[in-house]
């Protein structure tokens, strides 16, 4: 594994344009500072090194990163990206597959002049470093990633290493992945590592032929912290009500409502449901749920609002769920059910992207997504109506399966080694 030396992490989404920097980034910043001996970042809104924060340091305390940036960046992108040789191939694979329509022309030379910017500032904070002892760290297989590949290019003695998640690889998501400089990143990069084996095969639809089979391995993202001591008691025996809690960014793919339709049918014990997170769709879900649950008698629910990762943290600490659930449309392997087994709490959550690949029926359920609020509200029948044994089995080996499975800072090792 690599040790030492300097780590460059490269995120379009690192830090917000307050400084604000990223929950993902802080979760692996502790294991980064570590392991290496300078860590810089590079952002859409400059780069900064965080070798100033103190070791130990947990990433939660960290407020504000004070990216550095200008504007001949973003100037010096839009001059390079429509004469770079890449983006003239990207635009002949498109002629080719019939899709050169002047909007996703359009949109492949924006991806190339948001990558050559941050291409810009990576340049920069290569300066001074010993390139044979660097490693280039894209977060996102992306205009982060776009941007790596080029100094890659430029400077063959890097190492780069990407990853892949969902929204950034799956053409379903979004048609012009393939065309977005797959092919080149693939080329450049020293190592691919995609979120789960589902994401794998949606990526080698289009890159079967392109990438080396060598460079990809999968590797689940983790969630962030030590292993918890001891399994609280589930609600369910203790309180006689069940309690779910639930953890997402409020917008359309989360499909919070659906998870509110099951409960406006619930007829069964007591529930108390807590959602963690907000988002634009805040407002409207919050509506949503006081119409539907407001004249429940067997139902209470409240939701948090915005949340930071540390709140969430000191949630699970202080209090006992007995299921999470979860009622996406679209997920790769989510975190959010990570930080949830880390506390011993089973999950119901639908049968999509690489959910199957974290949670089975030792761990929680899975639902049929096709049947939306029928599936969650039929799978929480079937989980309150479990013996106590079988869920304490559960509890047990949710934790079991995060502490050997989901912890980053056991699989970052797998990322970096040699």
């Amino acid at each position: 594994m690599s040790g030492k030396g300097t780590v460059v992490y490269i995120s379009s989404c690192a830090v917000n344009s307050k400084g604000a920097p990223d929950p993902l980034m802080l979760q692996e910043m502790p294991w980064l500072l570590a392991h290496f001996d300078r860590v810089l970042m590079v952002s859409y809104y400059g780069a900064a090194e965080l070798m100033g924060i103190k070791c130990g340091t947990m990433p939660e305390d960290l407020r504000r990163i004070a990216a550095k940036g200008s504007r001949l960046a973003f100037l010096a992108a839009i001059f390079r990206a429509p004469f770079a040789s890449e983006f003239w191939r990207e635009l002949g694979r498109l002629a080719h597959a019939k899709r050169l329509a002047p909007l996703n022309a359009i949109r492949l030379l924006l991806f190339a002049i948001r990558g050559q910017k941050l291409h810009h500032w990576l340049e920069r904070v290569l300066h001074g470093c010993d390139l044979p002892q660097t490693t280039l760290y894209s977060f996102w297989m992306s205009y982060d990633a776009y941007a790596a590949a080029l100094s890659k290019k430029k400077h063959g003695e890097l190492r780069f290493l990407a990853r892949g998640h969902s929204f950034d690889i799956d053409e379903e998501k979004n048609a012009m992945n393939p065309y977005l400089m797959k092919g080149f990143i693939a080329e450049a990069a020293d190592g691919l590592f995609l979120i789960s084996e589902c994401m794998k095969e949606v990526y080698l639809r289009y890159m079967r032929d392109t990438v080396a089979r060598e460079k990809i391995r999968v590797v689940w993202l983790g969630s962030q912290g030590s292993p918890v001591e001891g399994i609280k008691e589930p609600p369910l025996f203790a309180e006689g009500r069940l309690k779910l809690v639930s953890c997402a960014i409020i917008n359309p793919y989360k499909q919070l409502p659906v998870l509110i339709d099951a409960l406006a049918r619930w007829e069964g014990m007591p529930l108390h449901w807590l959602h963690m997170g907000g988002g634009l769709e805040e407002a409207a879900v919050r509506a949503y749920a006081a119409e539907r649950l407001g004249k429940r008698e067997n139902v209470s629910w409240e939701m948090t609002g915005e949340v930071e990762n540390k709140q969430v943290q000191q949630v699970y600490t202080m209090q006992a769920f007995d299921v999470f659930v979860n009622t996406s449309s679209v997920e790769g392997v989510p975190v959010s059910i990570m930080e949830a087994m880390r506390f011993g709490v089973p999950v119901i959550a639908p049968r999509i992207g690489g959910i199957p690949e974290l949670v089975d029926d030792k761990v929680g359920m899975l639902y049929d997504p096709q049947k939306g609020a029928d599936g969650v509200l039929e799978a929480l029948g079937v989980f309150a109506a479990l013996p106590k044994e079988r869920i304490m089995a559960m509890r047990r080996a949710a934790q079991e399966r995060w502490n050997e499975r989901c912890r980053s800072e056991a699989l970052l090792p797998l990322v970096f080694e040699e």
